[in-house]
């Protein structure tokens, strides 16, 4: 990082031998396509740090086309113990636009003058440095003072389906009736990502296949800020694997839960950004149906992240209705509960329900009963604390939010009905969506291993993939699985839509 002045020093104290210590320099934090990797100085000052040189290089797998975000960091001196990195100070952040192809080579015209050649092949330059960067350049910082030199390169990688032994294993994370979640590292670029196993024999005779289909066909289509990316996925005889960005910040409900309660700003920016991700998937003709505190990620920077699409809706237009009743019970929209066929509104309902929940600690209608709270759904009136907790702005929200017949619904007529609501007044959607603000609360996460966010009943266990002898499934039990394997090289460059035709087909039986 080069600083542009040096006036105004940052507070950092040199050791006995005029150097200083690591702790005391700047770091920065790389961010593509929710993977991280955290990035110490290595010597310098902290108003002129060094990094790893030249032959020191990170890998990331690229699996569409996005930015490369950068943020700098130093370590609080005053930090509260055990605070981590989450009272680190911001220096500043930039954003690099990759070139994902080899670099062309200027030709010049033999025949042209040296003026014109000149022109030409500034032109030329000009031309290829819009089309995104490759090589070494230095990059103004935003939100601070200074720049950094960051170099791109881009290797084209066309490879098989991956199996189980393109992974280590790390530890166990999450577990379910699927299977379980797991922390891996890919072997090849060294990048952490998140693995959910599952079981096709438990599928199957859950009749969880469409399910399970759609979850995949969802996250390969989309990219939004706000949703866990998909990697990569593959299978074997007996199982499905999905490969994601591994979010380690924790679960909003783990938040929620030791905090009891959100700000209203903090509650506000978790609903705009989780408002974005909806009307992304309601863009794509997808219903989330599932929306809930455990379904919400926070990234090390503090940013939510949408996932588990297991129960999505797939090919849903504005009108179309659905009948399947699902999702959650402190969450179900009255509609649903009636029968009567829901539509897209179903998710504002339970946006509004988590948003309630953010600000007072509880769903609106929760009840220890199931069926007393299904009937308070249906019948009860809405009511609020005071406006301390929840202000008038907020509760003029939930209330249209919250609104029993879906056709007056707020949000019934699109997500620009919810965005032009006063409660959201201050608030630059183009910025949010860049992610360009600042969240208030970051989660303390010490690097891309970290694992501290997630419950320790869970990371104690051994992560083994455990082997299941014969996988018993015939040829036509496996067939809706045949697209499953997906290894997506970058948009445009001739992929096939990603999926890739799996060699474990060949030895099924009939």
């Amino acid at each position: 990082m080069r600083p542009q002045s040096t006036s105004g020093g940052i507070n950092a104290a040199p050791t006995n031998h005029g150097r200083y210590s690591t702790k005391h320099l700047p770091y920065a934090l790389l961010d593509f396509d929710k993977l991280q990797v955290f990035v110490d100085s290595v010597s310098g000052t902290p108003e002129n740090p060094l990094w790893a040189g030249d032959n020191t290089s990170f890998k990331f797998d690229v699996s569409r086309v996005t930015d490369l975000n950068v943020q700098v960091y130093i370590r609080n001196p005053a930090a509260r113990p055990g605070s981590g990195r989450s009272d680190d100070i911001f220096l500043g952040a930039c954003k690099i636009n990759p070139r994902f192809e080899e670099p062309r080579r200027f030709v010049e015209d033999p025949k042209a003058s040296k003026k014109e050649r000149e022109k030409a092949a500034a032109a030329f330059a000009q031309k290829e440095k819009q089309l995104g960067q490759l090589g070494s350049e230095w990059i103004d910082l935003q939100f601070g003072t200074g720049s950094i030199k960051i170099g791109v390169s881009f290797v084209e990688n066309r490879q098989r389906s991956l199996t189980m032994a393109d992974f280590e294993l790390l530890k166990v994370v999450g577990k379910g009736s699927f299977g379980k979640v797991m922390q891996v590292m890919k072997r090849d670029t060294g990048r952490i990502y998140a693995m959910k196993t599952i079981r096709k024999a438990h599928i199957i005779s859950r009749s969880e296949v469409e399910h399970t289909l759609a979850e995949r066909s969802v996250l390969s289509q989309i990219s939004n800020p706000f949703i866990v990316p998909l990697k990569f996925s593959f299978q074997s005889p007996e199982k499905l694997y999905l490969v994601l960005a591994f979010v380690n910040g924790g679960e909003l409900f783990y938040h929620l839960q030791r905090e009891q309660r959100f700000d209203i700003n903090r509650a506000r920016f978790y609903t705009a950004e989780l408002l974005c991700a909806l009307e992304c998937l309601h863009g794509f003709k997808v219903i989330y149906r599932d929306l809930k505190p455990e379904n919400i990620l926070l990234d090390y920077s503090g940013h939510i992240a949408l996932c588990d699409f297991g129960l999505c809706k797939l090919g849903m237009k504005d009108e179309d209705r659905t009948n399947t009743f699902c999702g959650t019970p402190e969450y179900l929209a009255p509609e649903l509960l009636l029968g009567h066929g829901y539509t897209k509104a179903v998710d504002w309902w339970t946006l509004g329900v988590l948003l309630y929940e953010m600000l007072t600690g509880l769903p609106p209608f929760y009840d220890e009963d199931t069926n007393e709270m299904y009937r308070k759904i249906l019948h009860d009136p809405l009511t609020f604390p005071g406006p301390e907790i929840v202000p008038g702005a907020a509760r003029d929200l939930l209330s249209r939010l919250l609104d029993r017949d879906p056709h007056r619904r707020l949000g019934a007529n699109g997500a620009g009905e919810i965005k032009g609501h006063h409660f959201f007044a201050n608030i630059d959607w183009r910025k949010l969506l860049q992610r360009k603000y600042e969240p208030s609360f970051r989660p303390n996460v010490a690097d891309a291993r970290d694992t501290a966010n997630f419950d320790v009943e869970f990371t104690s266990e051994v992560p083994v993939d455990s082997y299941e002898e014969g996988s018993g499934l015939s040829r036509t039990m496996q067939k809706p699985f045949e697209g499953w394997s997906y290894n997506r090289p970058v948009a445009g460059l001739n992929d096939g839509g990603g999926s890739v035709r799996d060699p474990a087909f060949g030895s099924i039986p009939e």
